[in-house]
């Protein structure tokens, strides 16, 4: 059975995306790494080869959720690892 989840990317702006055992597992990972102190750039730069080959609301969902930002911040960050890691 699929979990579909939704997240609002700004006012009216909803997408749903499907949450996988991946995306779940990365998400704890990058709950405890926060809570072990590190700075939410360095938790997405951690985790975010893990999902990049995920659609990019997958990556959003997993940033918003892991790292506990915005969904304008997720975005942001998923742009700049795109960058840093191409």
């Amino acid at each position: 059975m699929k979990k579909i989840d939704k997240i609002e990317l700004h006012v009216g702006h909803v997408v749903e995306v499907e949450v996988t055992a991946q995306i779940t597992k990365v998400i704890k990972m990058a709950k405890a790494a926060r809570k072990s102190g590190l700075s939410k750039i360095d938790v997405v730069r951690s985790v975010y080869p893990q999902v990049a080959d995920l659609p990019r609301e997958s990556i959003w969902y997993t940033i918003i959720h892991g790292v506990n930002m915005s969904s304008r911040g997720a975005v942001t960050y998923y742009y700049n690892m795109r960058k840093e890691f191409s």
